[in-house]
């Protein structure tokens, strides 16, 4: 199988747009985060609320997908043993270094006087946030993807016997719409069903409404693995996926910009539209990936590692930077907004370069995959070609 760079761009699109989503949270309307500015703006709000129904679905989506490309050939053990490595190492790393400026901060930002110093060692009370110190905060999607790599597994193993595939391939071949009540069918279910009607939380214990409605979507990925044929009825329908998501962002603004009253059926199709909205937007982006961005790029090889480093550092520098901007600094939303992104996005970037890259525990602890085999691959291709010089 030829490697999809389509599906990493998406990646790295998707966790950069999370940077510029928990940017705007400093300043959207309506909506609780760690730090916000005096003024806030309605604007962000709309910007977020239809970010919000695709960029944490696209990203479990890449992810399930990214799972069937690893258990192609890994077994089971050695699966799960790499999972383990590259997010629980990195979960463990960021609650005690990454996150806890982040709750500092934030205390400081309320009121608090106390330092760093007397701060930190607070982590090693063992008391959840918000009570005590201890939180993964935005380091959530970490632990739920391990928590779906371990507890699916079994499910993956069945899927990806052989005569399953077949079978999966064989049946969208001869009806391809299927492909979309597939996908899209169990997380309306889920989501009418269950999320609704539970608090988002992020914090695993309680979250089950939501749990379970990412989790469609991470299966969804991997659905989306051994069903290659999909994709040849995704690509096709770009123009007609791209026309229904933003009809449907049009209709749940209607509703949500009259704030009608909704009850009975009318509340039940307004409820399921709005995980249909996030698959559209989500069908749109990959239909359009690939169609234009499944392109290699001598950059894409180093944001394939930087971003995730990139994403473990972003937050924590959003929450820095933006602190000072809004406590200090009397500028218009606008300006504070693009200062906050771009400095945040530059240090996320930097963090990677000069703090990870460089040094062989850091990348370990960051999650960063080793190159050693490609080098070593380049450099025996490197061979080949002056072999061949010299007998020519």
């Amino acid at each position: 199988m030829e490697r999809r760079h389509d599906i990493d761009w998406l990646r790295i699109i998707a966790i950069i747009l999370v940077l510029y989503f928990h940017t705007a949270m400093i300043f959207t309307a309506e909506w609780d985060w760690h730090i916000k500015n005096d003024e806030l703006s309605y604007l962000w709000l709309e910007f977020n609320f239809w970010l919000s129904r695709f960029r944490m679905p696209l990203l479990f989506f890449i992810s399930g997908y990214g799972t069937f490309l690893a258990l192609r050939k890994r077994s089971p053990l050695r699966y799960l043993k790499e999972r383990h490595n590259r997010l629980v190492i990195p979960l463990l790393f960021a609650m005690i270094v990454v996150v806890p400026p982040q709750v500092y901060f934030e205390r400081v930002f309320n009121g608090a006087t106390f330092s760093y110093a007397e701060f930190w060692p607070t982590i090693f009370q063992m008391i959840p946030y918000p009570e005590g110190s201890l939180s993964w905060h935005h380091m959530w999607f970490v632990l739920y993807l391990f928590i779906y790599s371990a507890v699916l597994l079994p499910i993956f193993l069945v899927l990806k016997r052989s005569k399953v595939r077949d079978y999966i391939n064989e049946l969208i071949n001869k009806h391809s719409s299927i492909t979309y009540l597939i996908l899209i069918v169990p997380s309306v279910i889920v989501y009418t069903c269950f999320t609704v009607y539970t608090n988002r939380t992020n914090a695993l214990i309680g979250d089950w409404g939501w749990m379970s409605y990412w989790a469609s979507f991470f299966l969804a990925g991997y659905f989306a693995g051994i069903a290659p044929s999909m994709w040849q009825r995704i690509e096709k329908d770009t123009r007609t996926l791209i026309g229904l998501a933003l009809l449907s962002t049009i209709i749940l603004n209607y509703f949500r910009w009259n704030r009608l009253d909704i009850e009975g059926f009318t509340e039940i199709a307004y409820l399921a539209l709005l995980p249909i909205s996030g698959w559209l937007w989500l069908l749109s982006m990959l239909s359009f990936g690939k169609k234009y961005l499944n392109k290699n790029h001598p950059i894409l090889a180093y944001a394939n590692q930087a971003i995730y480093p990139f994403y473990i550092l972003h937050q924590t520098i959003i929450i820095i930077i933006g602190y000072y901007i809004v406590t200090l600094v009397d500028e218009g939303i606008l300006a504070k907004y693009i200062f906050v992104s771009t400095a945040s996005f530059i240090l996320s970037v930097a963090g990677y370069e000069y703090l990870i890259r460089p040094f062989r525990i850091m990348r370990f602890l960051f999650g960063v995959k080793e190159l050693q085999a490609k080098s070593k691959k380049k450099d025996f291709t490197k061979l080949e070609e002056r072999a061949e010089y010299k007998a020519a």
